[in-house]
């Protein structure tokens, strides 16, 4: 395939916006709504004062819950409340938080609600909660957040029955094993198409079960840890600390250890479970819900309830049990009960004591165990070393401070390995059995083995079928790790995430001055985030470790900050004299400015080779259609070349109908030209080289009216050239292309290609070796990689024509290891490699290479590459001796060839397929491509000559020719001809080895030499 070029002369220039930052960011937050229903009655019946100190202590009570569970209250409207989690502080289980934070609420007033009541005084909260993406900011001094979140979570406030809680199917989704829910309810939003899921949770029932998940990998941890356990006599402490980053799936780990161990027979201990919270501000929190939870209870409970159960453990002294009910009723960081930890201890051991005589040991597992509160730990720590009976510990964490190693040193460490691919692969199929094969490489590749990734980008995959953007769960897990460090820290992290790959300290400094922040700051800072694997340096650049780490904190960007400092970066590109110009690029395309994006890929002097460019062209010309329609048709014209190098054909033919449509009604002469341009470019590869004449000339006709296009009428010559010498007008190709320097600067690739093109084609092997060298060994600036690359295409056909293997070998070997520009030259190549392999007697070698060859061939995008690609496949594999291959490939491309006329390569296709059937001794089949062949003697255009020596060699010896002899000499005397083309003594041997043509040459040899 001939490559099309067109060009263009614009500049750009760059204008940078205001670089104002907002205070601010993009992100998921969980919000909750709270409305009290009866406020009006309320207040006819309260005195003004007594109301006041009423809401007072009712919304105080409200705010301390949330702000205890890492919430703050964004605003009060009325008698509603507005709350936000994730914002202030984001961590990964903000739902969660809320939730529990209403529910914790709503046990709070219950009491006080109560009393009211025996006045005829009536009041109830209705709570909605919705999980969802938020802009935050501020207005004057307040902190605010905005966005339709905020609509939908108002919406499940007003639908909620009074003291009950509704939340969206987003908050469901990520606690539906944490609490029980009834639902899904649906109901419409205004403003919103679809309608909104909600779901209420039932605050009085047992908690859901755990999903039926499966357990994948780490079966040695299991093992281990049983084995551990049954071990256990309940006479030391014994346990395991398991170390892993929120999502690795410690969790399910401890959920299979648990299913493993009360499948035993006669297992009868109990499993008490918690979970530290870093929020609680209660006393001895985790030892609370731990002694809750084994009476099926929880904090909130009535002391009635737990009173009740509390009794139905032999041994507890009724001191202990009003002592414990004192203080968890209290809820104060001071408590009138004195000797709180003997209580606690005599409750516990009362429960331990049950089960001394049990083959099992209690077991206590404690999840986040690096929040585990001071005063829990001392009671744990008093207990082990003062208890009776000994649990078996099991804490998990996603870290492990020095302070649980302490107090702990009994519990033995286990970090927990990600999963294997293939185990990745398994997790996978379970979730999306039909998963296709390029979604699940990158499902591997960017879930870390973590199983709640995997999980996660299989569901987001499997709904998207895609995964262009970060699930909402791993984006607020990556963020949430982020809490630990400053403002500072974590605002340099969002700013750099900006940068699509790499970026130096200079560069950080840039971006940090002119936004604002302080760059003296930036080396520490660098420190600090390479220290805890946050960056990676690699000599005097730095990188995010992990890519969805860097999206992660580039999705909670603002979007007009990320806007300034796309162009601020961007301008540190246009500064340096060698930059990516993709990556430049789409700096441009996110900060706004499109015509500059647009004249970069204009002005690039091998823009129609740069297929990265099509990913970017659509929206760029969305944005300059109608304020610089010029431009805008550049790129149309553009994207329909490159279409075109790329071998998209259809493609661009659909781009071409839009550019026509533009120069018909328009009367532009650039359209005109390039449309004539296009369909000459396609004429010649179709081999309707009358039309390519045509059209050829209907293009330089109006490049030249528009005076802005030499390189691309540059390029319609060599065109016409090949077409001219396609038909055996060999001086008019040469005048033609010896005309190319008439129209402006000349263009050395577009003149050295269609000399050594023309050179080739009239049989003047040597010196088309010597004008193409010139691009592919020169030093020069115009021998850039498009040059290099076709270049080397043309040498491996002319080194294919003088049959020098060798060299051909080498030379294939450069083209491959190049930037790849066609699936057609890449397979012409391999298989050219693997011919030359076999002739150095590489049998194995040369096997792989036809298997790449056919990779390649494989991925062409047209019939027209495709034919020429398998015509050079065909050759090479019959010059390696194989010949079913040879039939298999000639067999395609004889189809392909006929359909669309492509006489030049079809001829040789026959010639192949002649060859292989008299090898066969098959004379009929060998006659009936040979008659097929001689159709192509007809049509007066020019033919391969080496196929032309076996087209009248054997037309002679199968007996189709009237006159034998003639034809015997005929095409002796083209094998002479061809001989001498060739040259040198090494090269004859080895053309006249290739193909029997060594039979050929021996015909009148000996009178020849008689003759002389």
């Amino acid at each position: 395939m001939r490559a099309l070029a067109v060009s263009s002369c614009r500049l750009y220039n760059s204008v940078m916006p205001g670089l104002f930052i907002k205070n601010g960011e993009r992100r998921n937050a969980t919000l909750l709504f709270a409305d009290m229903k009866g406020f009006t009655h309320l207040s006819e019946y309260m005195d003004p004062e007594e109301m006041d100190s009423l809401m007072n202590k009712i919304f105080g009570t409200f705010e301390e819950i949330i702000q205890n569970y890492g919430g703050y209250v964004e605003k009060y409207i009325g008698d509603a409340l507005v709350a936000v989690f994730g914002v202030k502080e984001l961590h990964d289980d903000d739902p969660f938080r809320a939730v529990k934070a209403a529910l914790e609420f709503l046990h709070r007033i219950k009491n006080l609600a109560l009393d009211l009541k025996k006045d005829s005084v009536e009041f109830a909260f209705r709570i909605g909660i919705h999980y969802g993406q938020v802009a935050t900011g501020k207005r004057g001094k307040f902190d605010v957040v905005t966005g339709h979140a905020m609509a939908i979570a108002q919406r499940l406030e007003a639908a909620a029955e009074p003291n009950s809680i509704l939340v969206s199917d987003a908050v469901y989704e990520l606690c539906k094993t944490d609490f029980a829910f009834t639902g899904p309810f649906s109901f419409q939003v205004k403003g919103k198409l679809e309608p909104i899921t909600a779901w209420k949770v039932e605050i009085n029932q047992d908690m859901p079960p755990a999903i039926d998940e499966p357990f994948i990998g780490r079966k040695e941890i299991l093992d281990e840890l049983v084995k551990i356990y049954i071990k256990d006599d309940n006479k030391v402490v014994t346990g395991r600390y398991i170390l892993a980053e929120t999502g690795s799936g410690k969790t399910r780990l401890i959920q299979a250890f648990i299913e493993r161990i009360t499948h035993y027979p006669d297992f009868n201990a109990p499993i008490l479970k918690a979970t530290a919270q870093r929020f609680r501000t209660m006393r001895y929190a985790t030892v609370l819900d731990i002694i809750t939870g084994y009476l099926g209870l929880d904090s909130f409970s009535s002391p009635e309830i737990i009173e009740k159960h509390l009794l139905k453990i032999p041994g507890i002294q009724s001191k202990y049990i009003k002592d414990f009910l004192t203080f968890i009723s209290e809820k104060e960081t001071d408590s009138s009960v004195t000797n709180i930890v003997l209580t606690l201890f005599a409750i516990f051991s009362c429960i331990m004591d049950q089960y001394e005589n049990s083959m099992y040991s209690c077991l206590i597992f404690i999840d986040n165990a690096q929040d585990l509160d001071r005063l829990s730990r001392e009671f744990f720590k008093y207990y082990f070393k003062n208890g009776k009976i000994k649990p078996f510990i099991i804490m998990s964490g996603k870290e492990y401070p020095q302070k649980i190693h302490d107090a702990f040193p009994e519990i033995k460490l286990i970090k927990l390995p990600p999963l294997t691919p293939d185990e990745t692969k398994e997790l996978i199929h379970y979730y999306w059995p039909e998963c296709p094969e390029n979604l699940q490489s990158l499902i591997i590749a960017q879930s870390l083995g973590m199983p709640l990734f995997i999980k996660e980008y299989t569901l987001y995959a499997k709904k998207h079928k895609d995964l262009s953007h970060l699930p909402e769960t791993i984006q607020n897990i990556f963020l949430s790790s982020l809490q630990r460090y400053n403002e500072e820290t974590r605002e340099f992290i969002k700013k750099v995430s900006v940068f699509l790959h790499h970026f130096s300290e200079s560069d950080s400094k840039v971006i940090i001055k002119k936004t604002g922040g302080n760059p003296d700051a930036v080396p520490e800072i660098l420190h600090t985030l390479v220290q805890d694997g946050i960056l990676i340096k690699e000599g005097d650049f730095y990188r995010f470790s992990l890519d969805v780490h860097r999206k992660a904190v580039y999705d909670s960007l603002l979007n007009h900050n990320k806007k300034i400092i796309h162009g601020i970066i961007a301008d540190l590109l246009i500064e340096r004299p060698k930059h990516n110009k993709v990556r430049l690029i789409i700096h441009l395309i996110k900060s706004d400015r499109w015509n500059d994006a647009a004249q970069i890929m204009l002005k690039d002097p091998l823009r129609t080779y740069m297929y990265e460019y099509l990913n970017h062209i659509d929206i760029i010309y969305k944005n300059l259609e109608k304020n610089d329609k010029d431009t805008a048709i550049q790129l149309l014209i553009l994207k329909s070349a490159m279409y075109f190098n790329s071998g998209k054909i259809e493609d661009a033919e659909n781009e071409l109908k839009r550019i026509m449509k533009i120069a018909i009604t328009e009367h532009n002469d650039t359209c005109m030209g390039f449309a004539y341009h296009m369909i000459c470019a396609y004429n010649v590869m179709s081999y309707a080289l009358q039309k390519a004449v045509f059209t050829g000339e209907k293009a330089i006709y109006y490049y030249t009216k528009d005076k802005k296009n030499s390189r691309s009428i540059q390029n319609i010559l060599r065109y016409l050239s090949f077409s001219e010498a396609e038909r055996q007008n060999f001086k008019e190709a040469t005048e033609l292309i010896e005309s190319m320097k008439q129209y402006g600067e000349l263009d050395l690739f577009e003149y050295n290609s269609a000399l050594a093109d023309l050179q080739t084609l009239s049989g003047e092997y040597t010196r088309a070796l010597k004008t193409i060298e010139s691009l592919t060994d020169s030093e020069e600036e115009y021998s850039h990689f498009v040059a290099r690359f076709f270049g080397l295409d043309l040498k491996l056909k002319i080194l294919w024509q003088l049959c020098d293997f060798e060299n051909l070998g080498k030379e294939s070997r450069r083209l491959i290891e190049s930037r790849m520009l066609s699936e057609s030259s890449m397979a012409q190549a391999y298989a050219m490699l693997a011919a030359s392999l076999y002739k150095c007697c590489d049998a194995d070698a040369a096997t792989e290479n036809f298997l790449q060859a056919d990779y390649y061939i494989q991925h062409i995008k047209n019939d027209f590459d495709r034919v020429d690609a398998l015509r050079t496949l065909s050759l090479c594999q019959y010059v390696s001796g194989n010949l079913h291959e040879t039939e298999v490939y000639a067999q395609e491309a004889l189809a392909l060839g006929l359909r669309h006329s492509c006489y030049y390569p079809t001829f040789t296709v026959l010639m192949v397929l002649v060859q292989i059937y008299v090898d066969r001794n098959n004379s009929e089949s060998a006659k009936f491509y040979l008659t097929e062949a001689s159709y192509f003697l007809s049509t007066g255009f020019l033919l391969p000559a080496k196929d032309l020596i076996l087209y009248y060699y054997y037309a002679a010896i199968l007996g189709t020719a009237e006159n034998i002899e003639k034809f015997k000499k005929l095409a002796w005397n083209l094998l002479q001809d061809e001989k001498a083309r060739i040259q040198t003594h090494n090269t004859v041997k080895e053309f006249l080895s290739i193909r029997h043509f060594n039979e050929i040459d021996s015909l009148f040899s000996g009178a020849e030499n008689n003759e002389r």
